[in-house]
């Protein structure tokens, strides 16, 4: 019996349109959330709060749609490589607005509870630099997806690399920086954990992109490694 596919191709662009859309949303409120840390301005802190929420509610709706793509029709292997990926594309961007709250939410603990003014020069450089990097690559990725063509595998794995650099960097900074002009240990351990907020974002569109590269070429590949 031939597959059902009535919709079928029209239901995935819309899908991969609803990915690329919120993966612009997440890189909006990514930058919100790191100009907030580099700043110490949290006035920004309640819209990047409210967006992760959005992103939950957004992340079970789009899974809610693939579902339905699936039980509507009777996709070729093709078509559950692409699903399947979209999937994991929502689950990677709900991943990364809950990263953006942790960050914006170490900005508020500085500035508020430790009472910090601004975080060390250097480390600002280094976290502006490493959230270039992300936005660049997320972008690239979602460029070829918008266009449904192959991925610069190269570009990204370089972007992976350097981002893995800077946060190396950022924790030597950390780590000798002064506790009176951190904070001490409770500022320390949030800078921590707000440079591996951002570090984990990279890994996970990295891998990301692994599946869409396989959706695209039903070809396994690590660009990580």
């Amino acid at each position: 019996m031939v597959p059902v596919r009535t919709g079928l191709d029209e239901r995935l662009d819309q899908l991969r349109n609803q990915l690329v859309d919120d993966a612009n949303e997440l890189m909006r409120i990514y930058s919100v959330a790191v100009d907030s840390l580099i700043s110490l301005d949290v006035d920004n802190v309640n819209q990047v709060l409210a967006a992760r929420d959005e992103a939950r509610k957004i992340f079970w709706e789009r899974t809610g749609d693939i579902l339905l793509v699936l039980s509507l029709n009777q996709p070729m292997m093709g078509d559950l490589r692409m699903i399947s990926t979209f999937l994991r594309g929502s689950d990677t961007i709900e991943r990364g607005m809950r990263h953006a709250r942790d960050i914006s939410q170490t900005s508020s603990l500085l500035a508020h509870e430790l009472e910090i003014d601004k975080i060390p020069h250097d480390l600002i450089g280094l976290i502006q630099t490493m959230n270039k990097l992300l936005m660049d690559m997320i972008s690239n990725i979602f460029d070829s997806i918008n266009s449904k063509s192959g991925l610069n595998i190269e570009y990204i794995s370089n972007k992976w690399d350097e981002i893995g650099n800077i946060w190396e960097s950022c924790q030597e900074v950390i780590s000798v920086t002064p506790g009176a002009e951190i904070g001490s240990k409770p500022g320390r351990l949030n800078l921590f954990r707000a440079i591996s907020r951002m570090e984990r974002t990279g890994y996970n569109f990295v891998r990301f992109a692994d599946h869409w590269h396989h959706a695209l070429n039903n070809e396994w590949i690590s660009i990580e490694n």
